[in-house]
């Protein structure tokens, strides 16, 4: 009679982790998905923050511009980073041809 007691305690503790490990996995696939589902949207957000920045940027070289008010260096000088860039896409352009 113990013998089948300590099978029977056996056969409940590992059903009880079996059913642990099932609700366990469970929980780590739906947290995966959640994580994926939020990176998507963490590179969406960067993505408009990107182009806002970049918007923001142009925004206010050209009203300095425009208006003439505002640093004369500080117009100057994003208008030469953004002359860098373009002279940086006609190299990438020019080297894959």
């Amino acid at each position: 009679m113990a013998e089948n007691e300590i099978v029977q305690r056996l056969e409940t503790s590992v059903n009880k982790l079996l059913e642990k490990y099932t609700l366990a996995s469970d929980e780590v696939a739906r947290l995966q998905m959640l994580t994926a589902a939020q990176q998507r949207k963490i590179r969406t957000l960067q993505q408009q923050l990107s182009k806002t920045e970049k918007a923001l940027a142009q925004a206010q070289l050209s009203g300095a511009i425009v208006s003439g008010e505002g640093d004369a260096k500080v117009a100057k000088s994003q208008i030469n980073r953004l002359l860098r860039e373009v002279e940086k896409c006609i190299e990438l352009v020019s080297a894959t041809n």
